[in-house]
């Protein structure tokens, strides 16, 4: 039954209803799309409520960009998305100006450097050029790291804005494959939205399609252009916004645990991939459950569901509901399981921390490949180049505060793929329906295997493995040996030596399961930490290792190896008990 109730018709209705309007962070579309989901997961059984909450959200009052020609009439360049026929959905009058959350405000008249990617390498490079950052417009192509780290890098080596685009060559461009609405690759009439993260910048920035970025390259001379650029992005922040949470749950026998699945319900616009898919996926997971609950079974632990709101701007909806339950998550939370932009492709992925990686391969064993029914769904994964790995978690979506702050184990699971329009006004019913999930078959799939894992995981055993930590955490120190001497990390190796023996007896003897939950989350704290997007292994000693400080470095691997040998006592003692 769990299995038969989500279904391909009722994923694309679900889909239908996410674009008929933008809603972005505390918008009446948003607070529409909250009241929509608290219903359907009341109509399912759930107990099911808003929690508002309230926080600064940045809008865009003017924004401009012209080049300055000496006379009496500028060169306007355009900031809107170019409308594309077959697709009128996608520049409706409801998208809105495009921007970046959380840019500082300004007019600033100069002209435009090619900053390139803008990593160090390419600051490195223009300085051996002799070209000058500071006082100019850089121009910046979104992908090498989180479009916050390169703005705040740009302001602090001097630039006065930041003009950003998606390069056509890039990952997602149309120089790689038919772009949209022939492919899923990003037109050049579109361009991608997105926060920089708090707290705001000094320095005006604006998100530019690659047409507009190709007229600026075309006043290029030796990498500068030859007339000034003027750029005028004024912001305004709505103080103290209400924003929604959209929370349902499903009492267990013991309601002082829990399983939370969650995906956030924003958009930058209509969103339907992002985060419509992540949406859809635990409605239809939420569907099967209370069909289940409402024919009499019981969970051991409670079943939350959480449609996030403001993620798009800074994750502030999974932060909030994480501090408002901090209690009850920190001592009864078996997991999280996070929903983000689950369906853009083809490829099927997974992504956990150590204790839970075991658990999704026999999941997907239970489950049929959505495109070939004869296998199943880990046929089709086992068969993928690389195989079925479980990767370990970097960071941008909402599991961020369930594993950083609290240690919480998490998971999060997709068909990934190309998806050109991320963050434009084009991700919308039409893209997901033609490029993203063709006959809606992966969204039904991605329901399926989060109702599954939430129903195992919900039945009253506590189901992490301790031993599959020390063969991550071993990787992990030798790749941190490459940027020192392996043997000012021996305290760490030789606790870690300790802690395999230890975590491979509790996985056979069992232990507590209130002091396995604890000590989890510890571990989690100890070993996962993020840079933006990007994944860090023992997150105390890499800032150390980062800043050069000798004396920093040995104290925060003292501290490593001490927590990990603690970790090692609480363990023992418990398996023995």
């Amino acid at each position: 039954m769990l299995l038969d109730v989500p279904t391909v018709a009722a994923a694309r209705e679900d889909a239908q209803r996410i674009n008929q309007e933008s809603h972005f962070a505390s918008t009446p579309g948003d607070y529409h799309i909250a009241t929509w989901m608290r219903d359907q997961l009341a109509a399912d059984g759930f107990d099911a409520k808003l929690e508002p909450f309230t926080h600064d959200v940045p809008f865009s009052k003017k924004l401009g960009l012209e080049i300055l020609t000496g006379g009496k009439k500028n060169i306007a360049l355009p900031l809107d998305e170019v409308p594309i026929p077959q697709d009128p959905d996608g520049t409706r009058r409801d998208s809105g100006p495009p921007y970046n959350a959380f840019s500082g405000s300004g007019i600033v008249v100069a002209n435009v450097i090619d900053a390139g990617h803008g990593t160090e390498a390419d600051y490195a490079a223009l300085a051996k050029r002799g070209l000058d950052v500071r006082t100019r417009i850089l121009l910046v192509r979104y992908g090498a790291e989180f479009r916050g780290l390169l703005a705040r890098r740009a302001q602090a080596k001097g630039a006065r804005g930041v003009l950003f685009f998606s390069d056509p060559a890039d990952r997602d461009g149309s120089l790689r494959g038919p772009a949209y609405p022939d492919g899923p690759y990003r037109p050049l009439g579109s361009l991608q939205r997105g926060s920089l993260g708090e707290p705001q910048l000094t320095i005006p920035t604006l998100p530019i399609t690659a047409l507009t970025a190709r007229r600026i390259l075309a006043e290029m001379h030796d990498g500068i252009s030859r007339r000034p650029v003027r750029m005028t992005v004024e912001m305004r922040m709505r103080h103290n916004a209400t924003l929604w949470n959209t929370v349902g749950v499903l009492q267990g026998k013991d309601p002082t645990h829990m399983v939370v699945i969650g995906a956030h319900r924003d958009a930058w616009v209509y969103g339907v991939t992002d985060n419509g898919a992540g949406v859809t996926t635990v409605l239809e997971a939420a569907r099967a459950l209370g069909y289940l609950y409402r024919s009499g079974w019981r969970p051991q632990f409670s079943i939350v569901v959480v449609g996030f709101d403001g993620e798009e701007v800074g994750e502030l909806g999974s932060a909030a509901y994480v501090r408002a339950h901090y209690g009850e998550l920190g001592s009864g939370c078996i997991a999280y399981i996070n929903a983000d932009e689950d369906t853009t492709g083809q490829t099927f992925y997974a992504s956990a921390v150590a204790a839970l990686e075991h658990t999704v391969a026999p999941a997907a064993m239970t489950l049929h490949d959505p495109m070939e029914p004869t296998r199943t769904l880990y046929g089709r994964w086992h068969a993928q180049r690389g195989g079925a790995q479980v990767r370990g978690p970097g960071g941008g979506s909402d599991f961020e505060a369930f594993l950083y702050d609290l240690g919480i184990p998490t998971l999060e699971m997709g068909f990934g793929g190309v998806f050109g329009v991320y963050h434009s006004s084009f991700d919308d019913f039409r893209y997901a329906e033609t490029q993203a999930d063709p006959g809606f078959v992966n969204h039904r799939t991605m329901a399926q295997i989060v109702a599954l894992l939430t129903y195992r995981f919900a039945a009253g055993s506590v189901p992490y493995r301790l031993a599959a930590y020390p063969p991550r955490m071993s990787a992990a120190l030798a790749k941190l040996a490459l940027g020192g001497r392996a043997s000012d990390l021996a305290p760490i190796a030789t606790a870690l030596r300790r802690f395999t023996y230890v975590a491979d007896n509790a996985d056979r003897r069992g232990m507590d399961g209130n002091v396995l939950i604890t000590a989890t989350q510890r571990l989690d704290r100890l070993f996962y930490g993020r840079n933006g997007y990007a994944p860090i292994a023992f997150p105390d000693v890499s800032a150390a290792l980062a800043d050069g400080n000798r004396a920093a470095i040995s104290a925060a691997i003292g501290r490593t190896a001490h927590e990990l040998d603690a970790l090692s006592d609480t363990i023992a003692k418990a398996t023995n008990r």
